[in-house]
């Protein structure tokens, strides 16, 4: 059976500021639970900065250099591989909780796409998943 694999990103805060990576007064339980099970990367850093040249360099390995997506807005080349695409081609479903703020390449859509008026697209492979609120899970019933 394949494992299940949560991969949660944050930015704005600093990596210290989790009970489990060591923070003398946060208490972070939720987040430190996910770590017992899982593996914490306590020496992660950024490829790049802002965020969306950030997480195109998280989703696609590549250094800022080689995906060019120099700032919040700049569209990733259709043409490069991504770890949703590649978990997808492993028959995971890859669904979102929140936004990957990648502005989709304008050569791969029509250019009357809706799409193409945000950089706050969702990157290729990604399904879209909904939060539900305590008073929404009758949904699931």
């Amino acid at each position: 059976m394949k494992p299940n694999m949560l991969l949660v990103t944050a930015d704005q805060w600093r990596g210290d500021c989790l009970s489990a990576a060591g923070h003398p007064t946060v208490r972070t339980p939720n987040v430190d639970a996910l770590a017992d099970e899982g593996v914490l990367f306590r020496r992660h850093y950024a490829g790049t900065a802002p965020c969306s040249p950030a997480r195109a360099t998280l989703y696609t390995g590549l250094y800022q250099a080689n995906h060019r997506v120099r700032q919040n807005g700049s569209p990733l080349d259709a043409r490069f591989d991504n770890i949703a695409l590649v978990a997808c081609r492993g028959s995971y479903d890859s669904t979102l909780f929140g936004y990957t703020d990648v502005s989709l390449d304008p050569r791969a859509v029509d250019p009357n796409d809706p799409v193409l008026t945000s950089y706050e697209g969702v990157l290729p492979g990604f399904t879209v998943g909904q939060i539900l609120l305590e008073h929404e899970r009758h949904w699931l019933a």
